[in-house]
């Protein structure tokens, strides 16, 4: 995602080669690693000239909140009460701001039951 970000829309076989420079890869592993985002919704597959064109089809933002949703979803499924735990035991380590702004979301969704 970040050479998608970082350098616009590739064919396969380049950004295969980009990847490659961090990690080795096969390159069909990599057309089903993206394959795999591409129905996730994170890539978008287009068509330039018969050739499969991958782009980034979600800002790093939004990719991030979703992972950083997923993870959550995830560890409240197992038990709510170890991820809230868990996630109180980094207070310490947030900046006062995050806290504060932490403390204004649990308060609207008490209030009114959504997010802004």
């Amino acid at each position: 995602m970040e050479i998608l970000w970082t350098k616009g829309p590739m064919k396969g076989r380049d950004l295969h080669g980009e990847v490659r420079r961090d990690k080795e890869i096969a390159y069909t592993t990599a057309l089903t690693v993206l394959d795999r985002l591409s129905k996730k919704g994170f890539i978008r597959k287009g068509r330039e000239t018969g050739t499969i064109v991958f782009s980034a089809d979600i800002s790093r933002e939004a990719y991030q909140n979703k992972v950083a949703e997923d993870l959550v979803r995830k560890a409240f499924d197992v038990s709510p009460d170890l991820a809230v735990s868990a996630f109180a035991g980094l207070f310490p380590r947030m900046a006062a701001k995050d806290l504060d702004r932490l403390e204004e979301l649990i308060k609207q969704r008490k209030e009114n039951g959504s997010l802004k």
